[in-house]
């Protein structure tokens, strides 16, 4: 289940020691989030993304690229049986340009023949979210960092405030910080860019 913009705001305050947003209000919390998320995408954390809504045309080359991709690193053509996709397009027979304004796909009319009323399959990536309102989700796969790294940004905040526990705050956004890098340098794969990606113009 998506961990929600509120959830999260919860969890950060429970963590702060400060459950009734006595010391942080929510909106503040909320600045943390998207400074998390922030930090997120300026460091090329990626979301997985696949689409199989183009269907081929006869004679057709050209396909605009469906909205939300960044990058696309294959593209899978539909067999004789529906939703089976088991051949992939070479590199060589395919790249992504504008058309006028438009990103689109451009396959090569010599090195690939074009099959009919096929569906296409699209594997890429998305940027994540950066500045989220309080009726979003937490981009899936990125919930552990941006709650790490908020709760960084919360007890750096209050460790500034002074104050009595000004230097156990100050612990926590060191434990904090440290947990998220580690997040960062060792996220999984599928959300780094791969060796075979290709840049979507306008993304």
């Amino acid at each position: 289940m998506a961990l929600t913009i509120e959830e999260l705001r919860d969890e950060i305050a429970q963590h702060l020691q400060d459950p009734l947003h006595l010391l942080v209000g929510r909106e503040q919390l909320l600045e943390f989030i998207n400074s998390a998320a922030w930090d997120a995408a300026n460091q090329d954390w990626l979301l997985p993304k696949s689409n199989e809504s183009i269907e081929t045309a006869a004679s057709t080359y050209e396909y605009a690229v469906p909205s939300g991709f960044t990058y696309i690193h294959d593209i899978w053509l539909e067999s004789s049986t529906a939703n089976q996709f088991d051949e992939r397009i070479l590199r060589n027979q395919w790249k992504v340009g504008l058309v006028s304004t438009t990103a689109t796909i451009i396959f090569d009319s010599i090195l690939w023949t074009i099959v009919a009323t096929r569906n296409l399959k699209l594997d890429g990536h998305a940027r994540p979210n950066t500045e989220y309102t309080d009726s979003e989700s937490i981009d899936v796969g990125l919930e552990a960092f941006i709650r790490e790294r908020a709760i960084m940004y919360g007890a750096r905040n209050m460790s500034r405030h002074g104050g009595q526990h000004a230097q156990q705050y100050a612990q926590l956004a060191q434990e904090a910080f440290t947990t998220s890098e580690g997040m960062l340098q060792n996220r999984p794969e599928q959300y780094r860019l791969h060796l075979r990606s290709r840049f979507v113009p306008g993304a």
